[in-house]
């Protein structure tokens, strides 16, 4: 549908070249005069629109659209549906101006794609019948069942429905059990564990790598390569060496495109799933494991496939004087840990690492801080907190580990950074003189920030205390005011939270085929190259750039890589919302036993009802929203947990005490300004109450204009023929 409505809106030339499958929509789109002809071509008429559609609890839906021209969501009655479910891409129509209400209000005229195939629903008693109510919109279904055999069910059961005939297809287990919430998240963006059959035997049919079968690849295995990853890592994507004495850095990334051939098994079901997905007691891999913690995995001496980038540097300047891209044999000498390394770094000695590693990890380390340095002249750099939680036997939240970034983190860092940016500078080279086709590629770009949210972050980091000059609006003032601001957060002992506002203010990365630079880094073309084991751009990349080495690239590949980094960055933001469904689940199940009880946090939105972020261990991050109580944005309170929704993972609580602080600050410039916020606050409210208020009276006005006369009352004695 998205390459469609990319046609669609470039115009669809006459006479028609497109698919028969895009015909037909476009026959249904002829069929209700959605198309407008302007010079010989189809465009989509204004008054009409593409969305998917989502539903609410009430019944009624909205239309989001699919393109970038319309940002309002269409409303949708009830009555005007016409069958369409959660999830499908359907053809709608203004049925009102939407100049006369601050909502426009749609009619669904077809379903142009069916996208749900099935209702993830729990069982409700509902008088003496069972019924079925959706997750997370909790909508009620009829169940196509006896209810004597629904009432042998265990109590809130988990189940798949169909939504058009109310047919069970799958019960999945009981919602009251903490081991279903893993299939629970899965399920809600229809993803699974399991692989196709086709990709499974595939994966399993590999052999060993030998090096008289890979005699056309460089031997690197005299190469002392290390991996340093997590503890618990299995899917080692990348290894590192550095040659101190002719400053010549290699990094070498798991070759898997050499095992994932294009439009095999394995590459459809790495294309549908996109990226792996990470739970804090498994993981669930994009590749199948024979393959993602085998085979393509750069294990400790084991013979292995890889891209090996090769980076001479400047030895005083550091700067890049030469890189060369190939296809190598290694041998990892060495797996390592975060913490072992650290212990090296820190210490300068380490029992647990080879003696041959030593000297080169150390030397690597100097080498990366430089880089470092000087990468943050021009881009940002973040505390990178990972919350990970610790889950006991039964699957519930027992700990939160905070983990931050070490010397170690930031060693592997900066040589992947490096090898990204060499990725994406040879993608933009030419292969020959007549190349005229090298601008489209696989980028990760990300934007500056818009004007008014440069505004807003200012507004905000003032009212806190940690600026106090006059707003940056181009972007190197930018910079070095992010550079103060988060020096003087680092002394009020905010700097997380500081972070996380200026994140917040930045558009959100994304994949591209054409590259516009990315500005948090601070580079002009940036890729994705050093994890192809659970990203599948990656693995497109090297796909691209094997074939730039060896001079024989597809144009035609190219043609479809925007529809294809459009794919990516969408499924990239469900695997993060997997993710996130998850640990909100773990939050909620851990809360549904502690009703009654307070909690603290921080007020983190603007508007009601008020959402407070807790703090207090081992739930930080666990948002509550609060069904009493009034507060300002980052104000500290305590809240009590009045009631949790296990089925959609919300959180119920009340604001019981509000205290003077904001983001852990406790000052007089922080009390005048909760005390402003609050004011304005509760003037907002009164004048939009007012709003409202004239808003009825002038409907009911235009009622009474609108209605008939009403015929004169004639006492029934006196009426005609009485």
């Amino acid at each position: 549908m998205n390459e469609f409505l990319n046609l669609l809106r470039e115009g669809i030339p006459l006479p028609l070249k497109i698919a028969d499958s895009f015909k037909q929509i476009l026959e249904s789109l002829l069929h209700f005069d959605a198309l407008v002809l302007r010079k010989n071509r189809y465009f989509l008429n204004a008054r009409f629109c593409i969305g998917r559609l989502e539903l609410t609890r009430a019944g009624y839906g909205f239309v989001i659209p699919l393109s970038h021209a319309n940002k309002q969501d269409w409303l949708v009655e009830k009555s005007l549906l016409k069958g369409a479910q959660r999830g499908d891409i359907v053809l709608a129509r203004l049925s009102k101006n939407p100049h006369d209400s601050n909502r426009i209000r749609a009619k669904i005229l077809a379903i142009l794609e069916s996208k749900e195939k099935f209702a993830l629903c729990y069982l409700e008693k509902y008088k003496l019948d069972c019924i079925a109510i959706s997750i997370p919109n909790e909508i009620p279904y009829k169940i196509k069942a006896s209810q004597k055999s629904l009432k042998t069910l265990p109590a809130r059961t988990l189940i798949k429905l169909n939504p058009q005939n109310g047919e069970i297809l799958e019960i999945l287990g009981a919602l009251e059990d903490p081991k279903i919430d893993e299939i629970l998240s899965l399920s809600l963006y229809d993803r699974q564990e399991s692989f196709s059959m086709g990709a499974q035997i595939q994966s399993e049919s590999f052999q060993e790598a030998r090096l008289r079968d890979f005699k056309e690849r460089t031997n690197c295995t005299h190469l002392p390569f290390c991996t340093i990853d997590p503890k618990d890592a299995k899917d080692h994507d990348d290894a590192i060496y550095f040659d101190a004495s002719d400053s010549m850095l290699y990094v070498a990334i798991a070759d898997v495109s050499h095992y994932v051939a294009k439009e095999s098994p394995l590459d459809l079901e790495a294309k549908n799933r996109g990226f792996s997905i990470y739970f804090p007691h498994k993981s669930i891999p994009m590749l199948p494991r024979a393959l993602s913690e085998n085979l393509c995995s750069l294990r400790e001496g084991k013979l292995r496939l890889a891209m090996v980038w090769k980076i001479r540097l400047h030895k005083r300047t550091k700067a890049v004087l030469s890189s060369e891209l190939f296809e190598a044999v290694i041998k990892v000498r060495q797996k390592l840990t975060y913490e072992e390394v650290d212990e090296l770094l820190i210490n300068g000695t380490s029992k647990r690492i080879l003696t041959t590693l030593k000297k080169p990890i150390l030397n690597l380390y100097a080498l990366t801080q430089k880089l470092r340095v000087k990468r943050l002249n021009c881009g940002f750099d973040f505390l990178g907190d990972e919350k990970t939680m610790c889950l006991d036997e039964n699957l519930e939240l027992q700990n939160l580990k905070i983990e931050s970034q070490t010397p170690s983190h930031q060693l592997v860092e900066e040589c992947m950074l490096l090898a990204n940016q060499e990725s994406a500078k040879l993608q933009t080279q030419k292969s020959n003189l007549q190349d005229e086709t090298l601008k489209l590629g696989i980028y990760r770009v990300h934007s500056q920030p818009k004007p008014d949210a440069i505004v807003e972050l200012f507004a905000e980091l003032k009212a806190l205390g940690v600026w106090q000059k006059a707003i940056p609006l181009n972007p190197k003032d930018f910079h070095k005011a992010i550079l103060e601001v988060q020096r003087k957060a680092k002394t009020y002992k905010i700097e997380s939270q500081v972070d996380k506002l200026i994140i917040k203010s930045m558009p959100q990365a994304f994949y591209a085929s054409h590259n516009i630079g990315h500005f948090g880094l601070g580079f002009e073309a940036y890729s994705h190259f050093t994890s192809p084991i659970r990203r599948y751009s990656d693995l497109l990349l090297h796909r691209i750039l094997k074939s730039k080495i060896k001079l024989c690239e597809d144009c035609a590949t190219k043609e479809s890589l925007p529809l294809l980094c459009e794919d990516l960055s969408q499924k990239e933001r469900e695997s993060a919302k997997v993710e996130m469904d998850f640990k909100d689940r773990k939050f909620a199940r851990y809360l549904s036993q502690r009703i009654g009880q307070s909690f603290l946090g921080f007020i983190s939105n603007d508007y009601k009802p008020e959402i407070v972020s807790l703090t207090t261990p081992p739930l930080q991050g666990a948002r509550v929203v609060c069904l009493k109580g009034n507060g300002v944005k980052y104000q500290k309170v305590r809240v009590v947990i009045v009631e949790v929704n296990l089925a959609t993972a919300k959180i119920y609580g009340w604001i019981v005490e509000s205290y003077n602080e904001s983001l852990g600050i406790a000052s007089e410039q922080i009390s005048k300004h909760l005390f402003a916020k609050m004011a304005q606050k509760n003037k907002l409210m009164a004048q939009k109450a007012k709003e409202n208020a004239h808003n009825m009276k002038q409907k009911i006005k235009h009622n009474k204009q609108s209605r008939p006369p009403r015929a004169k009352f004639t006492p029934r004695h006196k009426r005609k023929g009485k």
